[in-house]
């Protein structure tokens, strides 16, 4: 096989394995994926440069990420009561960047939440920030652009990571 489809599979095969971890509320292993420096962003501004020159959906570090993962498992999130089932569906996975020890893979993606009888469907644009320590795949960044982040659609309520 072709080292650069190589390369595609297993970048492709590590973002569905994230997915999957966040679908089956593994959080820990979710958590594991991602480097202690890590940042994990959701823009509010459709082409917003930075995240600290606007307002953002979130915006966390892995201290934060960690807080977070630590409110869900242990049912402290009001706003994941009950808890909701989702399913993160990836798809035209590229690579953008591949300098062998880091890379940047760009992705689609469609989010679908359930949760007290209700059906959310979101669209984003995902940009991971990779980087491969002894063998192993870690993000070092995640970005995620909401199609309609910008848009008035009351309160997003998001406990879970996207």
């Amino acid at each position: 096989m072709d080292p650069t489809v190589s390369r595609w599979h297993e970048i492709q095969n590590f973002l569905f394995h994230e997915a999957n971890l966040l679908d089956e509320r593994q959080w820990d292993n979710w958590l594991d994926l991602y480097l202690e420096n890590a940042e994990y962003w959701v823009p509010y501004k459709w082409d917003q440069q930075s995240p600290t020159d606007h307002v953002s959906l979130f915006y966390e570090d892995f201290t934060l990420l960690r807080m977070r993962i630590d409110r869900l498992k242990n049912e402290l999130s009001p706003t994941e009561t009950p808890p909701s089932r989702t399913n993160h569906h990836i798809t035209n996975v590229t690579i953008l960047d591949d300098l062998g020890e880091s890379l940047t893979a760009k992705a689609y993606l469609i989010f679908v939440e359930f949760r007290r009888n209700e059906q959310r469907w979101f669209s984003a644009r995902v940009t991971w920030n990779l980087k491969v320590l002894k063998g192993a795949i870690r993000i070092s960044a995640k970005r995620v652009d909401l199609l309609n982040s910008d848009q008035e659609i009351g309160h997003l309520r998001f406990a879970t990571p996207i």
